[in-house]
């Protein structure tokens, strides 16, 4: 059961990784053709700039489970090398309580905010605000695998 876990929680995280990698690439060609119609054309595209943002806010939401998976969230290196395995453990299962209840708390809030933006539009898009502020409680639950992997793998493991 633990390694079946284990391999979805991979899957799911290794799948919000390329997706973020891919809205990386969006958004720097995005920015890219900004430049070029603004300066080369002198017809600047303005929508690329709000649509170039939106990719990298969802992009960062969806990279957050690969960051929490390789423990790059919060760090705390020096207190695990001076405390005994035990203690480690301990450190280890707080430290995941703690970044559970933070992403709580971004569902949570993100939810709610999401729903009163609802209304509202994306200037230059014509969008719903709402397609932007989802990001925050769907990377929070994209952020669960990533949060699960990094209690259940072992430290030397996660960094391959």
């Amino acid at each position: 059961m633990r390694t079946r876990l284990i391999n979805l929680c991979e899957r799911f995280t290794a799948f919000t990784q390329g997706v973020s990698a891919l809205l990386l690439v969006l958004a720097t060609l995005l920015v890219f053709y900004q430049v070029i119609t603004r300066f080369l054309l002198n017809n600047p595209a303005t929508w690329t700039e709000v649509l170039a943002r939106a990719a990298m806010i969802w992009m960062v939401f969806l990279a957050a489970g690969a960051v929490f998976k390789q423990g790059s969230m919060i760090t705390l290196d020096f207190f695990r090398a001076i405390l005994p395995p035990s203690v480690q453990n301990i450190l280890l299962g707080v430290v995941t309580l703690l970044c559970t209840l933070f992403i709580a708390v971004l569902i949570w809030y993100g939810y709610q905010m999401t729903g009163r933006v609802h209304k509202q539009t994306v200037a230059l898009l014509g969008v719903p605000m709402s397609w932007l502020y989802a990001a925050i409680p769907v990377g929070a639950l994209c952020a669960i695998p990533g949060i699960i992997l990094h209690y259940l793998k072992p430290a030397s493991s996660q960094n391959s």
